[in-house]
């Protein structure tokens, strides 16, 4: 079942202006962590806003779990963390879950259960009577994600989730988003933290511009042509010809390492070897990182 679906979602502001979102299509399935990427004015938190029901597109239309987005049935889902976070700072961190609990018409029993549970599963038992005023950066976070889980949401939508946090707390944070899936929940997560995108979600789209430059299972984006061959060290004319092939060959001691960039290149250059008689000890295919794929797609 898919989580979102958004068809030719655009959005301009003004008459005159850039459109901040063109003809975005985007589907995410149930149960796995999406990561929207793109550098700022990209059009992200345009997005996440268009399916929160924020603002209204200006063209298409996104479905929630089958629902449009401004169906309150569709909202009742979805928890949300946006990126400035602004919760009222005379309450104590328990009073600020108990008072979203009550606008969620929770039961005073449920209220008290999910807060108590939300505190010690995000460490923030030993300030829960302390006023938010009171709060670090990482510590109104760690609340602000409390509340964005009060209601068990489907979809979890965040927004610069862990900009704030310490190392501990963001590697608890992607424990946290490990147990949603596992759950069958939904994660929508926009960040500029690549390595902490790279190793929770499944799949990715980086946006350019206003639109989707790239998208897919980041296994795959992440995946290249290029493969490295280990072999024993070659006659020099071979080396000569292995390089006019498009391989680059570095030799260290008794072993050779063959690198093909792509699957041509590859072909070639094992016939080569094996023509000369020359034994591959090991193959290992190359793969680059979220940040390599990231400045190769918005400077293209």
């Amino acid at each position: 079942m898919l989580a979102i679906e958004a068809r030719g979602l655009s959005k301009q502001f003004g008459r005159t202006s850039k459109p901040a979102l063109r003809s975005l299509d985007l589907t995410i399935e149930q149960g796995e962590a999406f990561g929207l990427l793109g550098p700022n004015g990209a059009g992200k938190t345009t997005t996440l806003h268009l399916l929160l029901d924020f603002i209204h597109p200006t063209g298409g239309s996104a479905l929630l779990f089958g629902r449009p987005a401004s169906d309150p049935r569709t909202r009742a889902r979805v928890g949300y963390l946006p990126e400035s976070l602004s919760l009222h700072t005379y309450y104590r961190g328990a009073d600020v879950l108990q008072f979203y609990g009550a606008l969620l018409e929770m039961s005073p029993a449920l209220r008290a259960e999910r807060t108590a549970s939300l505190l010690a599963r995000l460490g923030l038992e030993d300030v829960a009577r302390r006023r938010v005023s009171t709060y670090s950066k990482g510590t109104l976070q760690r609340l602000g994600l409390a509340q964005a889980l009060l209601n068990d949401p489907d979809l979890l939508i965040l927004d610069e989730p862990t900009s704030s946090l310490d190392p501990m707390a963001r590697r608890e944070f992607s424990n946290i988003i490990r147990e949603l899936k596992a759950r069958g929940k939904t994660v929508l997560v926009s960040s500029h933290l690549l390595s902490e995108v790279e190793t929770m979600c499944d799949r990715v789209a980086i946006l350019k511009e206003g639109e989707v430059a790239r998208s897919g299972p980041l296994a795959a984006l992440l995946r290249t042509a290029s493969v490295r061959l280990h072999v024993a060290r070659p006659p020099s004319n071979l080396v000569d010809a292995l390089v006019a092939l498009g391989a680059e060959v570095a030799i260290a001691g008794d072993e050779t390492t063959v690198r093909c960039g792509n699957e041509a290149v590859h072909a070639r250059a094992t016939a080569a070897l094996e023509a000369h008689g020359v034994t591959i000890l090991r193959s290992e295919a190359e793969c680059r990182s979220l940040e390599d794929l990231f400045v190769e797609t918005v400077t293209a």
